[in-house]
């Protein structure tokens, strides 16, 4: 982020073939100006941005003024020129699936195989939000929220409660965030359509090929260029040539008003400062609106697409609140279908959390939705492996669906993490009256 790039003096950047965008981000290359303001310039995506100053450097368009790469060289140094004889051309950006092993900790409550899967995970935070979800880039919502729920029920912090994780807690919390945000923006169709452009904006520029005009010499002859050097005439003395990036702005065939992306990126401010105003005074509806709209000015801003993903989690837990501060027992079928639907829209948002997941299974054991019911119970005790309430809860799941063997072994289980847990004893007991008076011929 702080690396400063200049124009390569061993290159003629008027060669290039550039689109609107890439021309634009060239011109703000000034020798002084570091990457990380480069990145926020108006209009255009930081992806596009990075693709372009990886592939510049690559070609030696761009030289590095100062800064240093993750591994502690200059960028330039770094990288790798292609052998000229070679067909394959290799880049020399890092595969991102490729961890970093010193960073395993076996002394951790979290398995190796979770350790690398968060970091392969983190490695690829970068990718579009259709790939990072495993998505089709026109998939349905349904999809979306489908994978966005698996991946948010595997990265959510929670799900390591009380367990010593080390720094692999920050490392969850940032994945999670970014699935979340990668949800908020494919699931809304306008925000979708913005960032298509914007990555086809992206792939447009890593497809671009320089393009090198005709040197002044080619299609001569050797009698041609031989008859010229005998016939030399003193030419007047030439003007003082243009700067690398003189030419360049010479050779744009289209003008950016720096104005224009200013009003933009001003107007952007002002609806985004509206919706913070909003979200601190509860009206959520008001502050997402805003939000997105903001988005819409200036789709480039990665603040903007965080903090929607923030206010959708305080808005979910506001909900949260209310459905669990009004009881489920004495609900009808219909009530208890409209709440388990309140009760998924806000789990999808916290996933791992204790009362909600034991909510939505008692609804859904009710509903007899009892695989709905097994998952809830499973996902609680997975974020508290010795809870006997959530043991005894699954089993009464397994009881229901006539799963009575498991049922017995859950019930077991509350009692050895609890033994006076009143409701797997009396769950045991019932189990056993009924098993006697079955051998027996008899009912209970």
């Amino acid at each position: 982020m702080d690396q400063v790039l200049a124009l390569s003096p061993d290159f003629d950047a008027t060669q290039l073939t550039l689109t609107a965008a890439e021309g634009y981000l060239l011109s703000r290359i000034d020798g002084a100006t570091p990457s990380r303001l480069l990145r926020e310039m108006g209009g255009i995506p930081a992806s596009e941005v990075d693709c372009c100053l990886t592939r510049w450097l690559e070609e030696g368009v761009l030289a590095l003024v100062s800064g240093e790469n993750r591994s502690g060289g200059s960028v330039a140094s770094s990288i790798e020129k292609p052998d000229p004889k070679s067909d394959k051309v290799e880049s020399s950006t890092p595969d991102p699936w490729v961890i970093d092993e010193s960073l395993l900790d076996d002394s951790l409550e979290i398995g190796l195989d979770a350790q690398r899967r968060v970091l392969e995970f983190e490695g690829a935070l970068a990718l579009p939000y259709h790939e990072l979800l495993g998505v089709d880039k026109d998939a349905d919502p349904k999809v979306v929220k489908r994978a966005y729920f698996k991946l948010s029920k595997e990265f959510h912090p929670d799900r390591y409660f009380r367990r010593e994780i080390g720094g692999y807690a920050k490392r969850l919390d940032g994945i999670f965030k970014k699935v979340l945000e990668a949800h908020e923006i494919l699931s809304d169709p306008k925000l979708r359509q913005l960032e298509n452009q914007v990555e086809s904006q992206a792939e447009a520029v890593a497809k671009d090929s320089v393009s090198v005009e005709p040197s002044a010499t080619e299609g001569k002859t050797a009698g041609s260029s031989a008859v010229e050097e005998s016939s030399v005439v003193e030419e007047p003395p030439a003007p003082k040539p243009l700067t690398k990036l003189e030419r360049l702005r010479q050779r744009m065939p289209f003008k950016i008003d720096p104005a224009v992306i200013a009003q933009r990126r001003t107007k952007a401010d002002e609806i985004f400062r509206a919706a913070l105003s909003s979200q601190r005074n509860g009206r959520f509806p008001e502050a997402e609106a805003s939000l997105r709209i903001a988005i819409s000015f200036d789709p480039a801003r990665t603040e903007f697409k965080e903090a929607l993903g923030a206010l959708r989690l305080e808005s979910a837990g506001a909900r949260a609140t209310k459905l669990l501060a009004a009881p489920s027992e004495r609900l009808c079928d219909a009530d208890l279908r409209e709440s388990l639907a309140l009760l998924e829209d806000v789990l999808i948002y916290r996933p791992h959390d204790p009362e909600l997941n034991e909510r939505a299974a008692r609804v859904c054991l009710r509903l007899r939705k009892y695989e709905m019911a097994e998952e809830y119970a499973k996902t609680l005790i997975e974020r508290c492996p010795e809870n006997a309430e959530h043991h005894s809860l699954l089993g009464l799941i397994y009881r229901s669906h006539k799963n009575i063997d498991s049922a017995v072994r859950e019930f077991e289980r509350a009692l050895k993490f609890d033994a006076d847990n009143l409701d797997a004893r009396r769950a045991l007991a019932a189990i056993r009256i009924g098993h006697h008076d079955a051998v027996q011929g008899g009912t209970t």
